[in-house]
């Protein structure tokens, strides 16, 4: 069950990466050309957001049924995993960092889809669609781990 969500988890982040580069790319174009917020700008943005909640399930699963770096991590025996760098990355860092991303996606969407200036309305969608895609970034464990599993 590890195995697989892992696989899932892995793939999925690729799709997460694409959609929030199309979305922020978009975005830009908007601001940058004075362009209308269009009904295909609100569904790039949509599916970037729902990409990351499918993501953020699939995660939430891994962390508190099947990962030993997860929730797990904290009833060790033996192991501080505040401690640890690399059970803290896993347990707290990269979930942490992932949930407040999110939190962003979801803002940015909400402000952009409200919006009733257009430009604004891309406005809101670049910068809370970029910093989350920073921070997401930040905590993609790229270095050690394979780009697919």
């Amino acid at each position: 069950m590890e195995t697989v969500l892992l696989s899932i988890h892995s793939w999925l982040r690729w799709v997460v990466l694409i959609l929030a580069i199309v979305a922020i790319a978009k975005a830009a174009a908007g601001v940058t050309g004075q362009k209308p917020y269009t009904d295909g700008d609100r569904k790039v943005g949509l599916f970037f957001m729902i990409s990351c909640d499918i993501q953020l399930l699939v995660g939430l699963i891994m962390y508190f049924v099947t990962s030993p770096l997860g929730i797990a991590a904290f009833s060790m025996e033996g192991v501080n995993p505040m401690k640890e760098a690399g059970i803290r990355y896993f347990a707290v860092e990269h979930a942490v960092m992932m949930i407040i991303a999110i939190a962003l996606v979801h803002i940015g969407y909400s402000k952009a889809k409200k919006g009733t200036v257009d430009v604004a309305r891309h406005k809101s969608a670049l910068i809370f669609f970029g910093i989350a895609l920073l921070l997401m970034l930040s905590r993609i464990p790229f270095t050690d781990r394979p780009l697919f599993r």
